[in-house]
């Protein structure tokens, strides 16, 4: 089957040892405080109902420079709550700028994820077999 959209941005897919690979995006995180644009990958989580979570790190760095988290809420993930602080970002990907709430559990690293709040707002074009995701313009 032939696809009929404009390819607008190419991803891979990420290969880490002991797991399958999965679909990665680059994504831009901007804040006000932080003055500048953050770059970094998220994992694509079709499994998360939410927008964001971030990673451990960039959980840390962010709210270093904030003055306190937007607020707070309990993550479900197979029926085990994670606590988080949660705050707004601005996130750009897929050539869009999207503005949504980003949740840093307070503990573990679950690593930074997207999640179909974001995901069903994109064009996406999975190719396993390649290693590849193109964001496309419908």
């Amino acid at each position: 089957m032939k696809c009929a959209l404009k390819v607008e941005e190419e991803a891979k897919y990420l290969v880490e040892l002991g797991v399958e690979p999965y679909p990665i995006l680059p994504i831009r995180i901007f804040r006000e405080e932080l003055k500048k644009t953050i770059s970094t990958d998220a994992l694509m989580d079709t499994g998360f109902d939410g927008a964001m979570v971030l990673s451990r790190s960039l959980s840390n760095f962010i709210l270093d420079r904030i003055v306190k988290a937007d607020g707070f809420e309990e993550l479900d993930a197979a029926g085990i709550g994670i606590p988080c602080d949660t705050c707004i970002l601005h996130i750009y990907v897929g050539g869009r700028w999207f503005k949504v709430g980003a949740h840093m559990p307070r503990m573990g690293d679950l690593g930074t994820i997207l999640g179909r709040r974001v995901l069903n707002r994109l064009t996406l074009c999975l190719r396993g077999p390649q290693g590849k995701v193109f964001l496309a313009k419908s």
